[in-house]
Protein backbone atom coordinates (compact mmCIF):
# COMPACT_ATOMS: atom_id res chain seq x y z
CA UNK A 1 0.00 0.00 0.00
CA UNK A 2 1.41 3.30 -1.12
CA UNK A 3 2.68 5.84 1.77
CA UNK A 4 1.32 9.43 1.17
CA UNK A 5 3.43 12.07 2.61
CA UNK A 6 2.82 15.95 3.09
CA UNK A 7 6.38 17.87 3.03
CA UNK A 8 5.57 21.01 6.34
CA UNK A 9 8.50 23.29 6.09
CA UNK A 10 8.19 25.79 8.80
CA UNK A 11 10.12 28.23 11.02
CA UNK A 12 13.40 28.43 9.26
CA UNK A 13 16.13 30.84 10.91
CA UNK A 14 19.11 32.05 9.26
CA UNK A 15 22.90 31.94 10.43
CA UNK A 16 23.93 35.05 9.19
CA UNK A 17 22.37 38.84 8.81
CA UNK A 18 22.24 38.36 4.67
CA UNK A 19 19.26 36.44 4.24
CA UNK A 20 16.43 35.86 2.22
CA UNK A 21 13.05 34.53 3.39
CA UNK A 22 10.48 33.22 1.20
CA UNK A 23 6.86 32.99 1.84
CA UNK A 24 5.81 30.57 -1.55
CA UNK A 25 4.11 27.30 -2.79
CA UNK A 26 5.68 23.92 -2.06
CA UNK A 27 4.88 21.01 -3.98
CA UNK A 28 5.89 17.21 -2.68
CA UNK A 29 5.53 14.71 -4.90
CA UNK A 30 6.01 10.78 -3.29
CA UNK A 31 5.19 7.42 -5.19
CA UNK A 32 3.54 9.57 -7.92
CA UNK A 33 1.09 11.37 -5.23
CA UNK A 34 1.36 15.17 -4.91
CA UNK A 35 0.66 17.33 -2.05
CA UNK A 36 0.66 21.41 -1.57
CA UNK A 37 1.29 23.94 0.74
CA UNK A 38 2.95 27.36 1.53
CA UNK A 39 6.14 26.83 3.65
CA UNK A 40 9.26 29.39 4.00
CA UNK A 41 12.32 28.74 2.25
CA UNK A 42 15.43 30.51 3.27
CA UNK A 43 18.48 31.65 1.13
CA UNK A 44 21.56 32.92 2.81
CA UNK A 45 24.76 34.16 1.29
CA UNK A 46 28.12 33.94 3.06
CA UNK A 47 30.99 35.14 1.24
CA UNK A 48 30.30 34.75 -1.48
CA UNK A 49 28.81 31.44 -1.23
CA UNK A 50 24.95 30.40 -0.40
CA UNK A 51 23.12 28.05 2.16
CA UNK A 52 19.85 27.00 1.73
CA UNK A 53 18.65 25.90 5.05
CA UNK A 54 14.96 23.93 5.10
CA UNK A 55 14.06 23.65 9.39
CA UNK A 56 11.69 21.57 11.07
CA UNK A 57 11.57 18.92 7.93
CA UNK A 58 8.05 16.88 8.51
CA UNK A 59 6.42 14.14 7.01
CA UNK A 60 2.95 13.87 7.02
CA UNK A 61 2.04 10.50 7.23
CA UNK A 62 -1.38 7.82 7.06
CA UNK A 63 -0.30 7.75 10.71
CA UNK A 64 0.51 11.16 11.61
CA UNK A 65 3.32 13.46 11.08
CA UNK A 66 6.58 11.91 11.16
CA UNK A 67 9.87 14.11 12.29
CA UNK A 68 12.42 14.02 9.98
CA UNK A 69 14.49 17.24 11.09
CA UNK A 70 16.78 19.93 9.74
CA UNK A 71 18.23 20.09 6.04
CA UNK A 72 21.22 22.11 5.52
CA UNK A 73 22.79 22.41 2.06
CA UNK A 74 25.81 24.94 2.84
CA UNK A 75 28.50 26.30 0.76
CA UNK A 76 26.68 26.01 -2.88
CA UNK A 77 28.73 28.06 -5.48
CA UNK A 78 26.18 30.16 -7.20
CA UNK A 79 26.04 30.55 -11.59
CA UNK A 80 25.07 33.87 -12.90
CA UNK A 81 23.18 33.53 -16.62
CA UNK A 82 21.72 36.98 -17.29
CA UNK A 83 19.38 37.96 -14.07
CA UNK A 84 19.80 34.40 -13.30
CA UNK A 85 21.13 33.61 -10.07
CA UNK A 86 21.77 29.56 -10.43
CA UNK A 87 21.96 26.96 -7.89
CA UNK A 88 23.33 23.71 -9.20
CA UNK A 89 24.63 21.02 -6.71
CA UNK A 90 24.66 17.71 -5.22
CA UNK A 91 25.68 16.88 -1.15
CA UNK A 92 26.00 14.37 0.85
CA UNK A 93 23.95 16.02 3.97
CA UNK A 94 23.71 14.80 7.96
CA UNK A 95 20.28 15.54 9.13
CA UNK A 96 19.89 16.95 13.16
CA UNK A 97 16.65 17.09 15.18
CA UNK A 98 15.02 19.79 14.87
CA UNK A 99 13.62 22.07 17.34
CA UNK A 100 9.71 22.50 16.73
CA UNK A 101 7.56 21.56 20.10
CA UNK A 102 4.34 19.89 18.43
CA UNK A 103 7.03 16.94 16.89
CA UNK A 104 7.83 14.62 19.86
CA UNK A 105 10.33 12.58 18.32
CA UNK A 106 12.99 12.76 15.49
CA UNK A 107 14.30 10.49 13.23
CA UNK A 108 17.64 12.12 12.22
CA UNK A 109 19.27 10.20 14.89
CA UNK A 110 18.51 7.00 12.86
CA UNK A 111 19.15 8.30 9.61
CA UNK A 112 22.62 8.22 7.85
CA UNK A 113 23.63 10.78 5.47
CA UNK A 114 21.40 11.42 2.74
CA UNK A 115 22.31 12.80 -0.73
CA UNK A 116 20.12 15.99 -1.92
CA UNK A 117 19.92 17.38 -5.05
CA UNK A 118 19.32 20.47 -5.97
CA UNK A 119 18.67 22.34 -8.84
CA UNK A 120 16.87 26.07 -8.75
CA UNK A 121 17.19 29.84 -9.51
CA UNK A 122 16.46 33.84 -8.12
CA UNK A 123 15.52 35.24 -11.29
CA UNK A 124 13.29 39.26 -11.32
CA UNK A 125 12.98 38.29 -7.60
CA UNK A 126 10.94 35.05 -8.35
CA UNK A 127 12.44 31.78 -6.39
CA UNK A 128 12.08 28.37 -8.14
CA UNK A 129 13.99 25.16 -6.38
CA UNK A 130 13.69 21.75 -7.43
CA UNK A 131 15.00 19.45 -4.48
CA UNK A 132 15.62 15.58 -4.56
CA UNK A 133 15.82 13.92 -1.27
CA UNK A 134 17.10 10.27 -1.66
CA UNK A 135 15.51 8.37 1.50
CA UNK A 136 15.68 4.87 -0.05
CA UNK A 137 18.17 3.61 2.28
CA UNK A 138 15.76 4.06 5.40
CA UNK A 139 12.53 4.71 4.02
CA UNK A 140 12.27 3.41 0.31
CA UNK A 141 11.35 6.71 -0.91
CA UNK A 142 12.23 9.75 -3.00
CA UNK A 143 11.05 13.26 -1.94
CA UNK A 144 10.36 15.58 -4.65
CA UNK A 145 9.74 18.90 -3.47
CA UNK A 146 9.55 21.70 -6.04
CA UNK A 147 9.57 25.44 -4.04
CA UNK A 148 8.07 28.54 -5.88
CA UNK A 149 5.61 28.59 -8.69
CA UNK A 150 5.10 30.60 -12.30
CA UNK A 151 7.49 27.87 -14.47
CA UNK A 152 5.28 25.08 -14.19
CA UNK A 153 1.54 23.78 -13.70
CA UNK A 154 0.05 23.33 -10.33
CA UNK A 155 -1.24 20.14 -9.65
CA UNK A 156 0.05 18.46 -12.44
CA UNK A 157 -1.00 14.92 -11.13
CA UNK A 158 -4.30 16.48 -11.01
CA UNK A 159 -3.89 14.82 -7.55
CA UNK A 160 -5.83 17.76 -5.48
CA UNK A 161 -9.35 18.72 -6.24
CA UNK A 162 -11.15 21.32 -3.92
CA UNK A 163 -15.59 22.33 -4.18
CA UNK A 164 -16.72 23.66 -6.83
CA UNK A 165 -20.27 23.74 -5.39
CA UNK A 166 -21.95 21.74 -2.67
CA UNK A 167 -21.82 18.64 -4.83
CA UNK A 168 -19.46 19.11 -7.45
CA UNK A 169 -15.82 19.51 -7.02
CA UNK A 170 -12.82 21.20 -9.58
CA UNK A 171 -9.03 20.17 -9.77
CA UNK A 172 -6.67 22.43 -8.26
CA UNK A 173 -5.80 25.24 -10.67
CA UNK A 174 -8.76 24.15 -12.92
CA UNK A 175 -12.59 25.16 -13.35
CA UNK A 176 -15.24 24.76 -15.11
CA UNK A 177 -19.46 25.62 -15.26
CA UNK A 178 -20.06 25.04 -11.43
CA UNK A 179 -17.57 28.55 -11.01
CA UNK A 180 -18.24 30.60 -14.28
CA UNK A 181 -19.90 33.99 -14.74
CA UNK A 182 -22.49 35.26 -16.93
CA UNK A 183 -25.77 35.84 -17.44
CA UNK A 184 -26.81 32.10 -18.56
CA UNK A 185 -24.17 30.57 -16.08
CA UNK A 186 -26.55 28.90 -14.02
CA UNK A 187 -27.48 26.72 -17.10
CA UNK A 188 -24.24 25.40 -18.39
CA UNK A 189 -24.45 22.10 -16.71
CA UNK A 190 -21.98 19.71 -15.04
CA UNK A 191 -18.93 18.62 -17.45
CA UNK A 192 -16.10 18.30 -15.07
CA UNK A 193 -15.49 15.03 -12.35
CA UNK A 194 -12.70 13.31 -10.85
CA UNK A 195 -11.43 9.96 -12.20
CA UNK A 196 -9.31 7.07 -10.65
CA UNK A 197 -8.59 5.93 -14.59
CA UNK A 198 -5.35 7.78 -14.38
CA UNK A 199 -2.47 7.71 -16.70
CA UNK A 200 -0.02 8.17 -13.68
CA UNK A 201 -1.02 8.59 -9.99
CA UNK A 202 -4.43 8.02 -7.72
CA UNK A 203 -6.52 10.21 -10.13
CA UNK A 204 -6.99 12.47 -13.30
CA UNK A 205 -9.81 14.75 -14.76
CA UNK A 206 -12.81 14.03 -16.67
CA UNK A 207 -14.25 16.15 -18.97
CA UNK A 208 -17.42 15.46 -20.95
CA UNK A 209 -20.32 17.16 -23.09
CA UNK A 210 -23.77 16.85 -22.35
CA UNK A 211 -27.28 17.90 -24.29
CA UNK A 212 -29.33 20.79 -22.80
CA UNK A 213 -32.41 21.83 -24.28
CA UNK A 214 -31.44 19.46 -27.68
CA UNK A 215 -27.97 21.84 -28.16
CA UNK A 216 -24.61 19.99 -26.95
CA UNK A 217 -22.79 22.21 -24.49
CA UNK A 218 -18.96 21.02 -25.09
CA UNK A 219 -16.85 19.95 -21.73
CA UNK A 220 -14.31 22.54 -21.11
CA UNK A 221 -12.29 22.98 -18.06
CA UNK A 222 -9.80 26.33 -17.85
CA UNK A 223 -6.63 27.23 -15.60
CA UNK A 224 -9.02 30.82 -15.96
CA UNK A 225 -13.04 31.63 -15.45
CA UNK A 226 -15.62 30.70 -17.62
CA UNK A 227 -17.72 33.13 -18.85
CA UNK A 228 -21.49 31.87 -20.55
CA UNK A 229 -23.29 35.11 -21.89
CA UNK A 230 -24.82 33.91 -24.97
CA UNK A 231 -27.53 31.81 -26.64
CA UNK A 232 -25.62 30.67 -29.33
CA UNK A 233 -22.67 28.86 -29.09
CA UNK A 234 -19.93 30.19 -31.02
CA UNK A 235 -20.13 34.26 -29.69
CA UNK A 236 -16.71 35.32 -27.89
CA UNK A 237 -19.48 36.10 -24.68
CA UNK A 238 -18.48 32.49 -24.32
CA UNK A 239 -15.16 32.26 -23.30
CA UNK A 240 -12.53 31.21 -20.94
CA UNK A 241 -10.81 34.50 -19.23
CA UNK A 242 -7.91 35.84 -16.74
CA UNK A 243 -7.12 38.91 -15.15
CA UNK A 244 -5.01 38.84 -12.50
CA UNK A 245 -6.31 41.99 -10.78
CA UNK A 246 -9.64 40.00 -10.80
CA UNK A 247 -10.14 39.76 -6.62
CA UNK A 248 -12.56 36.45 -6.53
CA UNK A 249 -11.15 33.25 -5.53
CA UNK A 250 -12.12 29.50 -6.05
CA UNK A 251 -13.18 26.67 -3.15
CA UNK A 252 -9.43 26.22 -2.78
CA UNK A 253 -8.85 29.92 -1.99
CA UNK A 254 -6.83 30.35 -5.21
CA UNK A 255 -7.39 33.16 -7.81
CA UNK A 256 -8.54 32.40 -11.47
CA UNK A 257 -5.09 32.01 -13.30
CA UNK A 258 -2.05 30.63 -13.35
CA UNK A 259 1.10 32.57 -12.58
CA UNK A 260 3.83 31.96 -15.51
CA UNK A 261 7.46 33.99 -15.32
CA UNK A 262 8.80 32.55 -18.32
CA UNK A 263 8.56 31.47 -21.63
CA UNK A 264 8.08 27.39 -22.57
CA UNK A 265 8.57 26.26 -25.14
CA UNK A 266 5.42 24.22 -25.75
CA UNK A 267 3.02 22.28 -23.63
CA UNK A 268 2.47 18.86 -23.36
CA UNK A 269 -0.52 16.43 -22.02
CA UNK A 270 -1.62 12.49 -21.58
CA UNK A 271 -5.37 12.68 -22.85
CA UNK A 272 -7.89 9.65 -23.51
CA UNK A 273 -10.15 10.81 -25.48
CA UNK A 274 -13.79 9.37 -26.96
CA UNK A 275 -17.21 10.87 -28.92
CA UNK A 276 -20.61 9.53 -27.30
CA UNK A 277 -21.27 9.85 -31.15
CA UNK A 278 -19.04 9.52 -34.51
CA UNK A 279 -19.13 13.22 -35.95
CA UNK A 280 -17.18 13.13 -38.91
CA UNK A 281 -17.44 16.54 -39.28
CA UNK A 282 -15.94 17.44 -36.00
CA UNK A 283 -14.01 14.64 -35.14
CA UNK A 284 -11.36 16.50 -32.94
CA UNK A 285 -10.76 17.44 -28.68
CA UNK A 286 -8.73 20.39 -28.54
CA UNK A 287 -6.57 22.69 -26.09
CA UNK A 288 -5.08 26.16 -26.17
CA UNK A 289 -2.56 27.90 -23.89
CA UNK A 290 -1.73 31.65 -23.99
CA UNK A 291 0.74 33.16 -22.21
CA UNK A 292 -0.20 36.92 -21.00
CA UNK A 293 1.28 39.90 -19.14
CA UNK A 294 -1.76 39.10 -16.49
CA UNK A 295 -4.24 41.96 -17.60
CA UNK A 296 -7.55 40.54 -18.65
CA UNK A 297 -7.69 38.41 -21.57
CA UNK A 298 -10.20 35.95 -23.18
CA UNK A 299 -10.37 33.09 -25.93
CA UNK A 300 -12.42 32.71 -28.43
CA UNK A 301 -11.05 36.50 -28.74
CA UNK A 302 -13.58 39.41 -28.95
CA UNK A 303 -10.77 41.70 -30.49
CA UNK A 304 -7.03 41.90 -31.23
CA UNK A 305 -5.28 41.59 -27.44
CA UNK A 306 -2.20 43.45 -27.42
CA UNK A 307 -0.71 41.91 -24.07
CA UNK A 308 -0.04 38.28 -25.81
CA UNK A 309 3.27 37.34 -25.39
CA UNK A 310 3.02 33.92 -26.92
CA UNK A 311 -0.14 30.99 -27.78
CA UNK A 312 -0.50 27.58 -28.59
CA UNK A 313 -3.18 24.96 -29.91
CA UNK A 314 -3.53 21.76 -30.45
CA UNK A 315 -7.06 21.33 -32.43
CA UNK A 316 -6.59 18.40 -33.48
CA UNK A 317 -6.49 15.54 -30.37
CA UNK A 318 -8.48 12.43 -32.54
CA UNK A 319 -9.94 9.44 -30.25
CA UNK A 320 -7.61 7.62 -28.72
CA UNK A 321 -9.60 4.19 -29.16
CA UNK A 322 -9.35 3.92 -25.45
CA UNK A 323 -5.78 4.18 -25.05
CA UNK A 324 -3.88 6.82 -22.94
CA UNK A 325 -1.81 9.61 -25.41
CA UNK A 326 0.69 12.60 -25.46
CA UNK A 327 -0.04 15.30 -27.20
CA UNK A 328 1.90 18.29 -27.42
CA UNK A 329 1.31 21.85 -28.64
CA UNK A 330 4.09 24.29 -29.78
CA UNK A 331 4.40 27.57 -28.78
CA UNK A 332 4.40 30.86 -31.07
CA UNK A 333 5.40 33.44 -29.41
CA UNK A 334 4.92 37.18 -30.60
CA UNK A 335 6.47 40.95 -31.03
CA UNK A 336 4.52 42.34 -28.38
CA UNK A 337 6.25 43.90 -25.63
CA UNK A 338 5.24 42.43 -23.00
CA UNK A 339 6.42 40.14 -20.04
CA UNK A 340 4.65 36.92 -19.67
CA UNK A 341 2.81 37.21 -16.16
CA UNK A 342 0.18 34.83 -16.43
CA UNK A 343 -0.86 31.17 -18.75
CA UNK A 344 -4.60 30.91 -19.82
CA UNK A 345 -5.30 27.27 -20.69
CA UNK A 346 -8.49 25.58 -21.99
CA UNK A 347 -9.16 22.01 -22.72
CA UNK A 348 -12.49 20.84 -24.23
CA UNK A 349 -14.45 17.54 -25.69
CA UNK A 350 -14.37 19.38 -29.17
CA UNK A 351 -12.41 22.08 -31.23
CA UNK A 352 -15.35 23.71 -32.64
CA UNK A 353 -18.09 25.21 -30.14
CA UNK A 354 -20.84 23.07 -29.98
CA UNK A 355 -20.18 20.73 -32.44
CA UNK A 356 -19.87 17.64 -30.09
CA UNK A 357 -22.05 15.00 -29.48
CA UNK A 358 -23.87 14.19 -26.05
CA UNK A 359 -21.59 11.73 -24.05
CA UNK A 360 -18.10 12.76 -25.70
CA UNK A 361 -15.14 12.56 -23.01
CA UNK A 362 -11.69 13.63 -22.13
CA UNK A 363 -9.58 11.92 -19.54
CA UNK A 364 -6.61 14.94 -18.67
CA UNK A 365 -3.33 13.94 -16.58
CA UNK A 366 0.07 15.12 -16.01
CA UNK A 367 0.24 18.02 -17.61
CA UNK A 368 3.38 19.94 -18.24
CA UNK A 369 4.82 23.15 -19.84
CA UNK A 370 8.30 22.05 -21.85
CA UNK A 371 11.10 23.28 -21.84
CA UNK A 372 13.93 22.53 -24.20
CA UNK A 373 18.14 22.58 -23.08
CA UNK A 374 19.61 20.85 -25.81
CA UNK A 375 22.80 21.46 -26.71
CA UNK A 376 23.26 21.64 -30.25
CA UNK A 377 26.75 23.01 -31.02
CA UNK A 378 30.39 23.35 -29.45
CA UNK A 379 32.83 25.79 -29.85
CA UNK A 380 35.72 26.70 -28.34
CA UNK A 381 38.26 29.65 -29.73
CA UNK A 382 35.91 29.46 -32.53
CA UNK A 383 37.24 25.87 -33.67
CA UNK A 384 34.25 23.09 -33.55
CA UNK A 385 34.54 20.65 -30.24
CA UNK A 386 35.08 17.28 -33.01
CA UNK A 387 32.90 15.14 -33.59
CA UNK A 388 30.44 16.73 -31.23
CA UNK A 389 26.56 15.11 -30.52
CA UNK A 390 24.13 15.80 -28.02
CA UNK A 391 24.02 12.18 -26.60
CA UNK A 392 27.93 12.54 -26.02
CA UNK A 393 29.17 13.61 -22.60
CA UNK A 394 33.40 13.49 -23.18
CA UNK A 395 35.69 15.27 -25.52
CA UNK A 396 39.28 15.92 -25.73
CA UNK A 397 40.79 17.92 -28.38
CA UNK A 398 44.03 20.39 -28.78
CA UNK A 399 44.66 23.54 -28.83
CA UNK A 400 47.88 25.84 -27.68
CA UNK A 401 46.42 28.66 -26.80
CA UNK A 402 45.02 29.95 -23.20
CA UNK A 403 41.38 29.26 -22.70
CA UNK A 404 38.73 31.16 -20.58
CA UNK A 405 34.95 30.59 -20.21
CA UNK A 406 34.14 33.39 -22.54
CA UNK A 407 35.84 31.49 -25.39
CA UNK A 408 33.33 28.70 -25.42
CA UNK A 409 30.21 29.03 -27.71
CA UNK A 410 27.57 27.25 -27.28
CA UNK A 411 24.34 26.57 -29.60
CA UNK A 412 21.35 25.43 -27.14
CA UNK A 413 17.87 24.64 -28.47
CA UNK A 414 15.90 26.43 -25.91
CA UNK A 415 13.97 29.67 -25.61
CA UNK A 416 14.78 30.30 -22.35
CA UNK A 417 17.55 27.73 -21.49
CA UNK A 418 20.70 28.67 -19.06
CA UNK A 419 24.58 27.68 -20.14
CA UNK A 420 26.88 27.35 -17.51
CA UNK A 421 30.64 27.49 -18.39
CA UNK A 422 33.40 26.93 -16.12
CA UNK A 423 37.25 26.19 -17.43
CA UNK A 424 40.08 24.40 -15.07
CA UNK A 425 43.67 23.92 -15.70
CA UNK A 426 44.67 20.23 -14.34
CA UNK A 427 48.52 19.70 -15.61
CA UNK A 428 48.52 20.10 -19.57
CA UNK A 429 44.69 20.22 -19.64
CA UNK A 430 41.92 22.78 -19.49
CA UNK A 431 39.00 20.82 -18.40
CA UNK A 432 36.24 23.01 -19.86
CA UNK A 433 32.87 22.25 -18.17
CA UNK A 434 29.43 23.27 -20.20
CA UNK A 435 26.03 22.88 -18.70
CA UNK A 436 22.52 23.08 -20.27
CA UNK A 437 19.82 23.43 -17.80
CA UNK A 438 16.37 24.22 -18.69
CA UNK A 439 14.56 27.42 -17.50
CA UNK A 440 12.23 25.38 -14.59
CA UNK A 441 15.40 23.27 -13.32
CA UNK A 442 13.88 20.17 -14.44
CA UNK A 443 16.31 18.76 -17.40
CA UNK A 444 20.21 18.91 -17.19
CA UNK A 445 23.42 17.82 -19.46
CA UNK A 446 27.10 18.12 -18.55
CA UNK A 447 29.81 18.03 -21.33
CA UNK A 448 33.51 17.83 -20.54
CA UNK A 449 35.64 18.79 -23.17
CA UNK A 450 39.66 18.44 -21.90
CA UNK A 451 41.73 20.44 -24.26
CA UNK A 452 45.61 19.84 -23.99
CA UNK A 453 47.61 23.08 -24.37
CA UNK A 454 51.20 23.55 -23.97
CA UNK A 455 50.20 27.12 -22.30
CA UNK A 456 49.10 25.73 -19.58
CA UNK A 457 52.40 25.17 -18.15
CA UNK A 458 51.15 23.81 -15.07
CA UNK A 459 53.15 21.56 -12.91
CA UNK A 460 52.27 22.48 -9.44
CA UNK A 461 49.79 19.82 -8.20
CA UNK A 462 51.79 17.18 -5.78
CA UNK A 463 50.49 13.87 -5.21
CA UNK A 464 51.82 11.89 -2.53
CA UNK A 465 53.84 8.68 -3.62
CA UNK A 466 51.20 5.72 -4.62
CA UNK A 467 48.22 7.38 -3.75
CA UNK A 468 45.44 9.47 -6.28
CA UNK A 469 44.27 12.82 -5.99
CA UNK A 470 40.67 14.10 -7.07
CA UNK A 471 39.25 17.26 -8.21
CA UNK A 472 35.96 19.16 -8.91
CA UNK A 473 36.09 20.46 -12.18
CA UNK A 474 36.47 24.09 -11.31
CA UNK A 475 39.73 22.56 -9.65
CA UNK A 476 39.29 22.14 -6.58
CA UNK A 477 40.13 19.10 -4.15
CA UNK A 478 37.46 16.93 -3.43
CA UNK A 479 37.81 15.64 -0.20
CA UNK A 480 34.70 13.13 -0.22
CA UNK A 481 33.25 11.51 -3.38
CA UNK A 482 29.45 11.76 -3.88
CA UNK A 483 27.56 9.77 -6.25
CA UNK A 484 26.50 10.88 -9.93
CA UNK A 485 29.10 13.48 -10.22
CA UNK A 486 32.13 13.85 -12.62
CA UNK A 487 35.90 14.26 -10.80
CA UNK A 488 39.27 14.69 -12.19
CA UNK A 489 41.43 11.89 -10.93
CA UNK A 490 45.43 12.41 -10.87
CA UNK A 491 47.32 9.43 -9.87
CA UNK A 492 50.83 9.94 -8.13
CA UNK A 493 52.83 9.24 -11.83
CA UNK A 494 51.15 12.15 -13.01
CA UNK A 495 48.42 10.69 -15.18
CA UNK A 496 45.33 12.39 -15.22
CA UNK A 497 41.47 10.54 -16.21
CA UNK A 498 38.00 11.70 -15.84
CA UNK A 499 35.51 9.75 -13.61
CA UNK A 500 32.02 9.50 -12.93
CA UNK A 501 31.36 8.74 -9.07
Amino acid sequence: MKKIFTLLLVAMTAVVARATDYIVPVTVVVNDVTSEQLGEFSIVENDGLYDVNLKNFILDSENGPMGVGNVELKGIQPYQDGKATLFVTEKEVTITDGDDPNVVYWMAGMLPPVNVLLRGKIEDEHLYMNLYIDLMETMDQIIQVTVGEGYQMPNPGFELWHPSDETHVEPDGWHSFETATGALAAFGGHHLTKSKNAHSGEACARIYSSSILGIVANGTMTTGRLNADAMIATDPANNAYLDVYMPDLDGAGKPFYIPLYSRPDSIAVWVRFRQGSVNPDHPYANISAVITDGTYYQDPEDKVYTNVVAKAKNDKIATTDGEWVRVTAPFVYTENDVEPQAILVTISTNADAGQGSDGDEVLVDDIALIYNAKVTGLKIKGQDVPGFSSEVMNYQMELDEEISEDDIEVTVEGKTAHVLKKVAIVNDYYVCSVVALSADMSVMSQYVIDVKSSSTAIRSIKTPAGQSAYYTLDGRQAKTLAPGRIYIRRQADGTVTKILR
